[in-house]
């Protein structure tokens, strides 16, 4: 086993950063990027620990999250440029192709890596996945209409409107007071999630990101079809972030594709329906 794939956390030089991972686990190797918001990779690392004794894991934090630096061009935060370093990191690596996973944005990440680098990806695993250029807004807004009054999600429904803070610790108590609407049973898990997503948030890297996500040449919506990758799309049927008719378009899109939707799962369906969300996974990448 090379010292770059041993267990704990590494930093790879890649073009002018130094972008942290963390190996763990035994078995075939299995990528899983972090979300490029800020939050890092630590709520993954602990989230998807029953597949440890079945897969080494490579666990990403995108630039300018956790201990992985920040570009000097804050325009180059983008989903993209994340994803184009997952390609870097596995040419460090001596990889010649790789299995992937994202979760929301990191969805997102795992996207463009499929259509940017699809010759080096073998299978493609798409979670509660955000798709940049795809409107949602009607989708969520039915949503928060929804559970105004419901006591579960009421108080946090106020918060979504509200402008994300600049600093670190306001951002990450923004985020908290979201939490429920994440998912389908709050008063049983939002514990556990805050539990595992770990130390602080990046509230530079959200802003870099969202503004460079923004712009026109970001939208993903044409890239699908370019897909090669066997690909496992999940979606909680109650996911707002990243809903329902985010995952049926990636599937309709990209060609060999299934979806699995989970009727008893937020936005972390591994936290609310794990006992049908690790076999699904195990299975998909045992597949021949």
């Amino acid at each position: 086993m090379s010292k770059e794939l041993s267990p704990g956390e590494h930093l790879a030089p890649i073009d002018e950063l130094r972008l942290s991972y963390f190996v763990a686990g035994e078995g075939p190797l299995l990528f899983v990027t972090s979300p490029g918001w800020g939050i890092g990779s630590r709520y993954l690392q602990r989230g998807l620990a029953p597949l440890l004794p079945r897969f080494k894991i490579v666990f990403i934090t995108t630039r300018g999250s956790g201990s992985s630096t920040r570009p000097a061009d804050a325009a180059q935060m983008g989903s993209a440029n994340m994803a184009d370093d997952i390609d870097l990191l596995r040419q460090y690596l001596g990889l010649s192709h790789i299995d992937l996973f994202g979760h929301s944005n990191g969805g997102a990440i795992a996207i463009s890596y499929a259509a940017r680098h699809g010759a080096n990806l073998r299978r493609l695993i798409l979670t509660s996945s955000q798709l940049i250029g795809f409107d949602t807004g009607k989708s969520i807004q039915a949503f928060l209409e929804r559970v105004a009054t419901d006591p579960r999600y009421r108080q946090a429904v106020p918060y979504v409107g509200k402008p994300r803070p600049e600093d670190d610790a306001g951002f990450r108590q923004h985020f908290l007071k979201t939490l429920p609407l994440y998912l389908h049973d709050p008063g049983a898990n939002a514990a556990i999630f805050e539990s595992d997503m770990g130390g602080p948030f990046s509230a530079w890297a959200f802003h870099a990101q969202a503004k460079r996500d923004r712009s026109p040449a970001a939208d993903q919506t044409l890239e699908l079809a370019n897909i090669s990758a066997k690909t496992l799309i999940i979606v909680g049927r109650h996911c707002w972030v990243c809903p329902v008719v985010v995952s049926e378009h990636l599937h309709a899109k990209i060609p060999d594709s299934r979806l699995e939707i989970f009727e008893r799962s937020g936005h972390f369906p591994w936290i609310e329906e794990p006992e049908r969300f690790f076999p699904a996974i195990t299975g998909f990448l045992g597949e021949g």
